[in-house]
């Protein structure tokens, strides 16, 4: 039987239809490869090329994954989402030049009150050896309720690694991750509410000041590393209106390992040694401390011995 000229029309017109939702849909994990497409529709067999490429074809709260090891691009993230690089085949990979390795910025979505961001196994060279083309950040967070941050490698970048400049109130965590050779390895700072930071088995190293606090921050630290930091502001430092804790880590070999830079510094069970200066400005401490090999160990008749 003849299909009638109208019906082949509605047919063709709802095909036409379907094909566009469907070109458009986002899953919830995409995948990208170094020899991919972002023409494809980023499938485990049809993967696309960069990071930018996949994340419109990703649905909201979902994941990104690399297939093998490559350079991915860099990214502005403005919903929330997992990228992970992976341990295995994959390995994503960002070199930053001229701009951050990775924005942070979630402005819409159904959860854009609540929205958390999670990177990990991702590694972020900002190609600090040629200056007209380093990177800025290796991670700007700049907006998103939580920012989650695992097992990350930040080198050469020409500001920092990861820097958490909000307007508003903002929750950081970072797990063993390592940053190398950047003037900081992460800044803290918000200019309304309170910008809150975990930090645990970090390594900073070869850096101007590893961890630096400046407003309305929180902070705790512990497990981590800081070495070889050569700037006033030291391993660590505390400004004025912050609070920051340090406990079980080390800092070895910098100008200053700590620094009670007008804010509230509180320091337990912590090594320093081969510092310039140990601890400068007044802290707090759990008198279990130890030093040796520093020029000097800082005021430590500053040091308040809480119990």
């Amino acid at each position: 039987m003849k299909t009638p000229r109208y019906l082949q029309i509605s047919i063709a017109g709802a095909a036409l239809i379907f094909g566009a939702a469907t070109l458009h849909a986002q899953t919830s994990r995409t995948w990208v490869s170094g020899v991919g497409d972002d023409v494809n529709p980023c499938s485990r067999t049809a993967p696309c090329k960069t990071f930018a490429g996949a994340i419109s074809k990703t649905a909201e709260g979902g994941e990104i994954d690399p297939l093998d090891p490559a350079g991915y691009g860099s990214l502005t993230i403005a919903k929330a989402i997992t990228v992970d690089g992976g341990t295995g085949s994959g390995w994503g990979h960002v070199l930053a030049s001229s701009v951050s390795g990775f924005t942070v910025n979630v402005t819409g979505g159904t959860h854009v009150a609540d929205a958390v961001v999670i990177l990990r196994n991702l590694t972020v060279n900002g190609i600090k050896q040629s200056p007209s083309a380093a990177g800025i950040h290796g991670i700007n967070y700049v907006k998103a309720a939580q920012l989650i941050v695992e097992n990350c490698v930040f080198e050469n970048t020409s500001t920092t690694g990861i820097n958490m400049n909000m307007a508003t109130s903002g929750a950081l965590r970072v797990n063993d991750c390592f940053f190398d050779n950047t003037t900081t390895g992460i800044l803290i700072t918000t200019t309304s509410g309170f910008a809150t930071a975990q930090i645990d088995n970090c390594r900073f190293n070869a850096l101007t000041t590893g961890l630096n606090t400046t407003s309305n921050a929180f902070v705790t630290a512990r497990n981590c590393f800081f070495a070889a930091t050569s700037g006033a502001n030291g391993g660590v430092r505390a400004n004025t209106g912050c609070q920051v804790n340090v406990s079980n880590s080390m800092f070895a070999s910098n100008t200053t390992g700590a620094n009670a830079a007008g804010g509230t510094l509180r320091l337990s069970n912590n090594d320093f040694f081969n510092n310039t200066t140990g601890i400068a400005g007044t802290a707090e401490s759990a008198n279990n401390n130890r030093f040796r090999g520093n020029g000097t160990d800082g005021a430590t008749s500053n040091v308040i011995v809480v119990k």
